[in-house]
């Protein structure tokens, strides 16, 4: 996730969540989801199932230790466990190399309610979303963000 010296830390925020490179790892190649495109591949994988990409990594888009980083990826773990659903491992990447890798989920069918609050008990600012035959969106969990916002981009703050 790239953020450059800008006066807007929240427009630089959200330019980064846009550019980063979220890489689903299925059994086969790699998949390469990007905001605001359609993933037809995606959605054979998924059988045509809503999805997410959700990390636990680095709350608040602050750099932790790896170990905290590695705790709360369990947490991610046991709540989808819990939660009966099925999930594919990701990796979030900053194309630029000046943030650190973030193991991630896809989550395959998840409720929106559940999805939302399990992101902001993990610190998360945002997650992508995706349903059968539609664009990948950036879901913005907390905080104040520019306007306007592209299409693809929802706020989920309430």
């Amino acid at each position: 996730m790239t953020m450059s010296a800008h006066s807007d830390p929240r427009a630089d925020l959200l330019q980064a969540f846009l550019q980063t490179e979220y890489r689903v790892l299925p059994h086969a190649d790699a998949i390469d989801v990007a905001i605001g495109k359609r993933h037809s591949r995606l959605d054979q994988i998924t059988e045509n199932r809503n999805w997410a990409i959700l990390t636990a990594c680095n709350p608040a888009a602050v750099v932790d230790r790896p170990g905290a980083n590695e705790q709360r990826h369990q947490t991610l773990l046991a709540a989808i466990a819990d939660a009966g659903l099925d999930f594919l491992p990701a990796c979030n990447r900053d194309p630029s190399g000046q943030w650190p890798d973030e193991p991630s989920l896809l989550i395959i069918a998840p409720e929106s309610e559940w999805l939302i609050a399990l992101a902001r008990r993990l610190g998360q600012l945002a997650l992508v979303s995706g349903r059968f035959g539609e664009i990948a969106e950036l879901w913005l969990i907390a905080g104040d963000w520019p306007e306007p916002l592209p299409d693809h981009v929802r706020t989920m703050c309430r």
